[in-house]
């Protein structure tokens, strides 16, 4: 098996903030914004596959190694400024979003309009006004005061609701996360607990203001696992009605991490080569 070989480079944002990104390939400039929790180096998997038909670009968002933290004054504005700083840089004109990533996209194109192809795998987009639905966020934020990352990460992927996680006593849940994640995985996502937390409440922002991405002109793919939950398809569905032009697939067999190392990037890869050479 061939290995991928990647650089590493970084260029400084809008307001002076570093931000780093691994490339390969060549082809057609491909940037890939990672979700929550990620950095670069949980999308090389896909990005290998896609350096067969593109030069691909993975951002270390702002919070990651690599990059530079994301600062008191942090905002979604920021994170798309981090996008288009790239996008100048490198000249890219398609677009990979995946979960949160898939909101930075879908804000920095509706903010920039300059994306000729974008692919999103279960945008973080929160369609519903509905204030219960993150409850987690405060047990969450109360955790990290107390020094309780374990609590804090437990309360977010029960609150996320992707896994059936979701639906065990807490107790429960936090035992498995235990067990699965630990050792350098862990202290990975534990340095990254408090971006993830200034990350959704950008999220809780902007709930409820979906329609202003009917100002996106590029064509648009939206993709699902079926192992996904109801709200994810919802969602989709949601933004396919209103972006004009916009296609929506559901793979099947994969869930809400497929596009990640070691899950099922060569099925997105597949769909983002299909979509973007037609």
């Amino acid at each position: 098996m061939m290995t991928t070989a990647f650089t590493y480079s970084s260029i400084q944002s809008a307001d002076g903030t570093t931000i780093g990104f691994q490339q390969t390939g060549a082809g057609p400039g491909l940037m890939i914004v990672p979700g929550v929790l990620c950095t670069s180096a949980d999308y090389t998997a896909i990005a290998g596959i896609l350096a067969a038909a593109f030069t691909v670009y993975i951002i270390d968002r702002r919070g990651r190694r690599g990059s530079g933290a994301q600062g008191s004054a942090y905002s979604m504005q920021k994170e798309c400024e981090d996008v288009k700083a790239i996008q100048e840089a490198t000249g890219a004109t398609y677009i990979f979003g995946h979960s949160f990533g898939g909101l930075v996209t879908l804000e920095t194109a509706a903010r920039y309009a300059s994306f000729k192809g974008i692919v999103l795998y279960e945008p973080g987009v929160a369609v519903d006004d509905n204030p219960a639905v993150w409850e987690w966020i405060s047990t969450y934020e109360q955790a990290l005061k107390n020094n309780q990352p374990r609590q804090a990460f437990t309360a977010f992927v029960q609150g996320a609701g992707h896994t059936p996680l979701s639906k065990m006593p807490r107790w429960l849940a936090g035992f498995i996360l235990r067990i699965m994640i630990r050792g350098a995985h862990w202290q990975e996502k534990v340095a990254m607990l408090e971006a993830n937390l200034n990350e959704h409440k950008e999220t809780l922002k902007l709930r409820g203001s979906y329609q202003h991405y009917e100002a996106i002109t590029g064509r648009v793919l939206l993709l699902a696992g079926d192992k996904s939950p109801a709200f994810v398809h919802r969602t989709n569905k949601l933004l396919a009605d209103t972006i004009s032009g916009a296609q929506q697939t559901t793979l099947s067999g994969l869930s809400h991490l497929s596009p990640e190392n070691k899950e099922a990037p060569q099925d997105i890869a597949g769909e983002i080569i299909r979509f973007l050479s037609c």
